[in-house]
């Protein structure tokens, strides 16, 4: 029997891992034991479409591609007959016999492996339109750190693992016959993840399209980002000339509609800048306790100096300044972090939330990440809330104090936030001192580098973190009029660093491991402790919130004495 040219060479190409892809492997299985249990030989006649293949109460017509063959019965995928009938035009091929499939699990080694047309053909721009820009930008991440799809070539069949997706792709010649575990019909995300990654690999992806899209996603428009911000200098202006005394308290009402425009156009910082704002306003209405002017000008002038430094930057610049929302967690790969410090968090610090925040230092990337375990503080009575653990760590998140974690599976916002989902695995090490863990360089020591780094207007908290050593710790009287505790830090060239707490309920116990760390440097002056903490300008001076200090035996351990000859 005369077979087409298109559909013999589709036979000859089509070795067992097609064939299993195109279907499943127990289908091809059982498409096996039929064609070797049959009593008779199918009856084949050519057509111009293909072959016609009459199978016991069946019939198949089989053409190239292969996926494209049909069969009376009723499946709609490809079914055991047709495997069948392809094993027995392809034994039809090697010689005269029939009825015993041929041996095809590998190819014969002169054989030339497939170039895939079809998928080297597909144009990339195509496919990062249809992963959209969210999962194009997790797929690049995955794939510059090394944590990108399983890609194995086997014969004619490239099967590509996603891990994260939980979804095993089969691409195949042509493209529209790959199949997926997730068995859409259709080319679902999961295929154009998998060919993405591929063509990641051939290097078919031009560099462009190796960078990630816009935080801020799809839809974002610079132009309209600096129109927004346009709009709240000139109500931020009005509010101004106006005088807090003549404002009329539908102000708060405004400040939110302004912070909603800014959602709208896709800046979430000036948005959160916004509301803190609105909730100064609302505080002064209330005629609430907690309310200060200077705190109503703080809060003010951050979001004015913010609008200004958004609307006057450049494009790229301004996807810095317009920062991630919170919820826009990305995969950041294998991850070794140590616990530095952790700090609470009260409901009266006009976020509306109360928790803790735990800081890590990533020994690898060398820079601070945050874990934030905060909750609504609206209601009426205080719950207890049960330690917190993540990742699947053995302890809470507490006991990990001091610790090195292995993340694998981490993800992070564009903030430094990380996020606690189940996906993340956690490997818990050895409590370590702190000293041990952070380089040399990672410790400043002269203040004027904070000024110039840590300190400017609008940066983020991660931005202002910094571990300090000062020369000289000089202790000050408690402020009674303004209820704050100081500490003087002195580096080697006499600048100075005021660490400054606020008396608060929630901040007792801050104070009193400062009073207790001033009580000991008074007897050993020589004792220079470390602290780490949040650098702010205040005014004309430079201050640091502690969240931990830590004494010359917590910080690195001492170095063993030399035995005497």
């Amino acid at each position: 029997m005369k077979l087409p040219e298109s559909l013999a060479a589709a036979l000859t190409a089509a070795d067992e891992a097609y064939l299993i892809a195109l279907c499943n492997k127990g289908t091809y299985n059982r498409a096996k034991k039929d064609l070797a249990a049959l009593a008779s030989p199918p009856q084949a006649e050519c057509t111009p479409d293909g072959v016609q293949v009459q199978l016991g109460q069946v019939t198949c017509l089989i053409r190239a591609p292969l996926g494209d063959s049909r069969c009376s019965c009723p499946s709609s995928a490809v079914c055991r007959h047709r495997i069948s009938v392809i094993l027995w035009l392809q034994s039809q091929l090697e010689g005269p016999g029939y009825g015993q499939a041929p041996d095809r699990e590998a190819p014969p080694p002169q054989e030339a492996e497939p170039d895939f047309p079809s998928l080297r053909a597909y144009p990339p721009e195509k496919l990062v339109r249809q992963l959209g820009a969210r999962r194009h930008a997790a797929d690049l991440v995955r794939w510059q750190s090394g944590q990108g799809a399983k890609i194995t070539t086997g014969g004619s069949v490239v099967t590509v693992e996603l891990p994260w997706a939980a979804a095993s792709v089969r691409l195949l010649e042509p493209l529209e016959h790959s199949t997926c575990s997730c068995h859409s019909k259709s080319f679902c995300v999961h295929k154009a993840e998998a060919l993405f990654f591929w063509q990641l690999e051939q290097g078919l992806v031009p560099a462009a399209l190796q960078e990630a899209a816009p935080a801020a996603g799809s839809g974002w428009d610079p132009e309209q980002a600096r129109g927004v911000c346009q709009g709240v200098r000139q109500a931020l202006a009005a509010q101004m000339a106006t005088g807090l005394s003549r404002l009329p308290p539908s102000v708060c009402d405004t400040t939110e509609r302004l912070a909603a425009l800014c959602h709208t156009g896709r800046l979430p910082r000036l948005e959160r800048a916004l509301r803190r704002l609105q909730e100064e306003y609302a505080a002064y209405f209330r005629r609430s306790a907690t309310y200060r002017d200077i705190s109503l000008l703080a809060r003010f002038g951050q979001a004015w100096r913010l609008a200004q430094a958004i609307e006057a930057a450049p494009e790229d610049r301004i996807l810095q300044l317009a920062g991630t929302f919170r919820d826009e967690y990305r995969p950041a790969g294998p991850m070794q972090l140590y616990l530095l410090g952790l700090r609470q968090v009260t409901g009266r610090n006009n976020s509306g939330y109360e928790g803790t925040v735990y800081y890590f230092w990533d020994t690898e990337g060398r820079c601070f990440y945050t874990y934030s375990d905060l909750r609504p503080a609206f209601y009426e009575k205080p719950r207890r809330r049960s330690p917190l653990q993540l990742w699947g760590m053995p302890c809470t998140l507490d006991q990990a104090w001091n610790c090195v974690l292995r993340l694998h599976g981490a993800r992070v916002n564009g903030e430094g936030g990380l996020s606690g989902t189940s996906s993340c695995h956690a490997d818990l090490g050895q409590r370590v001192l702190p000293g041990e863990i952070l380089p040399p360089e990672a410790l400043c020591t002269d203040f004027e580098q904070l000024l110039q780094k840590h300190s400017a207007a609008g940066l983020p908290e991660r931005e202002r973190l910094a571990v300090v050593r000062p020369a000289q710790c000089i202790p000050q009287p408690y402020d009674r009029v303004q209820q704050l505790f100081q500490m003087r830090l002195l580096d080697a060239a006499g600048r100075d660093l005021w660490v400054t707490v606020r008396y608060d309920q929630t901040e007792q116990p801050v104070i009193d491991a400062l009073e207790r760390l001033e009580a000991g440097l008074r007897k050993d002056p020589a004792r220079m402790p470390v602290f780490f903490g949040t650098v702010y300008r205040d005014k004309d001076l430079l201050r640091l919130y502690p969240i931990e200090y830590f004494g010359p035996d917590g910080w690195q351990a001492a170095p063993p004495e030399e035995e005497c000859p």
